[in-house]
């Protein structure tokens, strides 16, 4: 019936494999240094539910025996396509049903060859994140002065939240040790005043980044949804509402929420990680070395981790979007679902969504519960570290009380950002991916573009020819072919054939809601693709085969085609529809 190759053996090792579907049977054949064996066979009545599973870096089409799950055949990620395409398959013929023509082309990266998410033509392994992150905070360049404000109050804030501890130092050393009671006051003073300044710089720098992240989603929106109003037609015929909406929706929220939330707290812990250890270094440099001897080594693991997460919140993003699309899929055909009975299927089908997504985030979520701890327990070494170190330093009389009790201030300080390290890999991650699917949308090329030198349509008389035009929605597979159509003007003509023979498709090419892949289409003896598409459409009209009501009145989607029209001919509109006595 058919056969789909693997590319992993039965033992977990690279290596040829093959499953060989019969009418009766599933055969599934592995290559040794022998030749080609037969590894397993089952009978095609005993096996049930046959599912692509994701597993570490690969995948595997599994089938329920009786109680037990069988593996049916594996292989590396970049097989995925293969082996949903044969889930299909299996299930059709399970059902008695035709098998169907299913794609066997792979969507995979042509860098990596791993397979690209249904959604989406970018692949998140090969994208250069520090590229992503410029171009992202590229749209801030609008407001310099701001950036120079917030750059300015960072530091003052990093100050700021510095003085405490050394103000510590002084007062143990000098006022409680030495008793040295004048510096008392003017200590106390600054210690509050340091507390004050902080919390003034925090509540300027909060409002601050605030306007910037609040400004600069409006812009990333507006782009957004200006690409969507350019894009061609093409491009919504690839994806479903759900997922192009997501890109609007969660991906934007994402980055709205890391810029205004995110934002401050990277650049406000990202500075302390560098202050304080030069200050602890400055005060007793033998007993920091020690001190901060962990340090590298959560970096290393943070860096492993950031990488970990991306390919992980890749996947959460992905759900997101075939959740929204299964959702908007449902409710835009409850008439149909309720025709014919279908509602306990959609509730299962959706359920494998909810599912999805349920066990994306939850991966996220334990990777993130993982590391936590990890982190904890480096700050608490930090701490024994620094009362071992410290405190024989000074019974050596090596370093002063004052200066242990600044060291464990500075470390408590220091185990906020140290702590704040997963949060900003969390934000980071979370940031890039959705900033990485939104910049992909607005990077998409535009297929039907009105060229530099399009010239004014005329007024239209009608005469409409079509040469040669072949076309096809997928490059690989014609519509239409070798079209040849003549229509003069003020004729009227119709056009019969069967559902599917390429009547819409017809005159989608004459709106230009595509362009031909061969020949030409003219009006009036121009060619379509050479005049300018706001003159050309501003004189065609279009009845759809599916109406659609915009939110508004009766008024404004009559009006929409002319929205400076008068009343008296939206009126006069409605009566040539025969609509205005029902209006």
């Amino acid at each position: 019936m058919f056969s789909v190759t693997g590319d992993m053996l039965s033992n977990n090792r690279l290596g040829s494999s093959r499953l060989v579907v019969t009418k009766t049977q599933t055969l599934r054949y592995e290559t040794t240094p022998l030749g080609e064996e037969l590894v397993h066979a089952y009978q095609l009545g005993d096996i049930k539910n046959p599912r692509v599973e994701d597993l570490v870096d690969a995948v595997a089409l599994v089938a329920d025996f009786g109680a037990l799950k069988i593996e049916l055949l594996r292989g590396t990620s970049r097989r995925g396509l293969a082996l949903s395409n044969a889930e299909r398959k299996l299930k059709a013929l399970l059902a008695n049903e035709p098998i169907p023509d299913v794609d066997e082309v792979e969507r995979v990266c042509p860098k990596c060859g791993r397979p690209l998410p249904k959604d989406s033509e970018l692949c998140e392994s090969c994208v250069n994140k520090g590229q992503t992150l410029l171009r992202l905070f590229g749209y801030a360049t609008p407001f310099k002065a701001r950036i120079v404000w917030a750059t300015f109050l960072v530091l003052a804030g990093t100050v700021f939240d510095l003085v405490p501890p050394i103000v510590t130092a002084h007062l143990v050393d000098d006022v409680l040790t030495k008793h040295k009671v004048t510096l008392f006051l003017p200590l106390m003073m600054a210690l509050v005043g340091s507390r004050v300044m902080s919390m003034i710089v925090q509540m300027a720098r909060g409002r601050n980044v605030a306007f910037l992240g609040s400004r600069m989603a409006i812009s990333i929106r507006t782009s957004l949804f200006e690409k969507y109003q350019a894009l061609s037609l093409s491009f919504f015929d690839k994806r479903n509402v759900g997922s192009i909406m997501s890109r609007m929706t969660n991906d934007t929220s994402a980055l709205y929420d890391v810029l205004v939330d995110g934002v401050p707290v990277i650049l406000n812990q990202g500075t302390l990680l560098i202050g304080i250890p030069i200050t602890m270094l400055v005060i007793n440099w033998h007993v920091a070395l020690w001190v901060l001897l962990p340090i590298p080594l959560v970096l290393l693991a943070v860096r492993w981790f950031r990488k970990k997460m991306h390919r992980v919140w890749s996947r959460v993003w992905h759900q997101w979007s075939r959740f929204g699309g299964a959702l908007n899929g449902v409710l835009q055909g409850t008439r149909v679902v309720k025709a014919f009975h279908g509602e306990q299927r959609e509730v299962n089908r959706f359920g494998k969504r909810i599912r999805d997504l349920a066990m994306s985030n939850y991966e996220a979520e334990a990777n993130w519960a993982t590391f936590f701890p990890v982190i904890t327990f480096s700050v608490a070494a930090c701490g024994f570290i620094v009362w071992w170190v410290g405190g024989q330093a000074v019974l050596a009389n090596k370093m002063t009380l004052g200066q242990l009790m600044a060291f464990i201030g500075y470390l408590a300080m220091m185990a906020q950002p140290m702590m704040m390290l997963q949060r900003i890999v969390d934000w980071t991650t979370r940031s890039l991916t959705a900033a990485e699917r939104v910049f992909e949308i607005l990077d998409t090329p535009v297929d039907v573009e009105e060229p530099a030198d399009s010239v004014p349509m005329p007024a239209l008389k009608g005469g409409i020819e079509f040469e040669n035009v072949h076309f096809g929605y997928d490059k690989t597979r014609e519509v239409l072919r070798g079209i040849n159509l003549k229509v003069k003007p003020g004729e009227m003509i119709g056009l019969v054939g069967r559902s599917g023979s390429g009547k819409t498709t017809l005159i989608s090419l004459l709106l230009r809601f595509y362009d031909p892949t061969q020949g030409t289409i003219t009006i009036d003896e121009t060619d379509l693709t050479k005049v300018s598409l706001e003159d050309y459409r501003r004189q065609v009209g279009a009845v759809l085969q599916e109406s659609y009501l915009f939110p508004g009145t009766v008024k404004d989607n009559i009006s929409y085609g002319r929205p400076s029209c008068t009343m008296e001919e939206v009126i006069s509109a409605a009566r040539a529809a025969n609509a205005h006595d029902f209006i």
